[in-house]
């Protein structure tokens, strides 16, 4: 199994909304926050439920209101900031030059480049198109597995980081 990964990648939309959801899930105050939005809109919706059964028009127009305006919020406000950030911080613009091995990984790109070691790395997921790392709860790198050979050698990366972040969480 190899030990030393080269790959060149660029970012596509996609990789981009897989590492904002994962972000969005990463901790569990995170996740805790996400239930409770979904608890706020269905108890929303339960109450425009009683309005009705209670034959209460203004009620009923108040919390459809209140509910169409979270999901709004999420389906269509959400994806259209996600896509303006993409474009804007022109992440799919650039190649990324990935080398890993033993000591830890460095990216580069015309834009910038960085060395990190493993030991920075708190949490490594492996999503089925992409690998994330974290150093933090507020940033991550993303790799696709696209980017590499084979299958085999993107399941030979991330068995590297795994063993090399073994014990740290964020």
């Amino acid at each position: 199994m190899p030990r030393h990964f080269h790959v060149i990648y660029r970012w596509t939309y996609d990789d981009y909304c897989v590492l904002s959801r994962a972000q969005a899930r990463l901790t569990s105050p995170r996740r805790f926050a996400e239930a409770m939005y979904y608890a706020l809109v269905s108890v929303l919706l339960i109450s425009a439920g009683a309005a009705v059964w209670e034959g209460q028009a203004g009620w009923l127009a108040y919390f459809l209101v209140l509910a169409a305006v979270l999901l709004i919020l999420r389906f269509v406000v959400g994806p259209w900031h996600r896509r303006r950030s993409f474009a804007h911080q022109r992440l799919g613009e650039f190649d990324m030059d990935f080398e890993a091995g033993e000591e830890g990984f460095a990216i580069k790109s015309e834009l910038s480049e960085g060395v990190q070691k493993w030991e920075l790395i708190r949490r490594v997921d492996d999503f089925p198109q992409q690998v994330l790392l974290w150093p933090n709860n507020r940033m991550g790198w993303m790799v696709p597995k696209r980017a590499f050979a084979t299958p085999e050698e993107a399941a030979a990366f991330v068995a590297l980081a795994k063993e090399k972040t073994v014990g740290q969480t964020l």
